[in-house]
């Protein structure tokens, strides 16, 4: 099996990061709720952990793209990229996916949980279903369609 070259656009490349960005930012407002030095230490947290340890983990070497990106690519198909572009033989960087996950979408959702039966307001309501948004669009995007499961049956 040859090595696959990933190539992101560059609207791919900025739309899966601002949204990344976006995602830790309504994630960190579920911590806005208890008192803001922990909102500031989540939110710094959660962009170190993704733009600095994920990005170097994904971005071993520029062989694997068609143009550097500086792992900034990776970031965004692993998140918001289509299943073809998720680089899945890099098991370390999925590792770090995982508890990117965790970090991301189970951590806030349980600290927004507790919060809201605390004392229901709107707002936390609304965190929480951003948070589970951008969550759910995020697990999607790694099923298999069912034109790429017929493809990979018929070869």
């Amino acid at each position: 099996m040859g090595d696959i070259k990933y190539e992101y656009t560059k609207i791919q490349l900025i739309s899966g990061n601002l949204a990344l960005l976006l995602w830790i930012a309504v994630a960190s407002m579920a911590f806005w709720f208890f008192n803001t030095l922990t909102f500031w230490l989540f939110l710094l947290f959660a962009v170190f952990m993704v733009f600095a340890i994920l990005r170097r983990l994904g971005c071993s070497t520029c062989a694997y793209c068609r143009s550097c990106t500086m792992g900034f690519g990776r970031l965004s198909a692993w998140f918001f990229g289509k299943r073809s572009n998720k680089d899945l033989r890099n098991k370390g960087g999925l590792v770090m996916v995982a508890i990117i996950y965790c970090v991301l979408a189970v951590i806030p959702t349980a600290v927004l949980a507790v919060s809201l039966f605390q004392a229901f307001t709107v707002l936390k309501f609304a965190v929480l279903i951003g948070v589970l948004a951008f969550s759910l669009y995020s697990v999607t995007t790694w099923r298999k369609s069912h034109q790429s499961a017929v493809a990979s049956t018929s070869a």
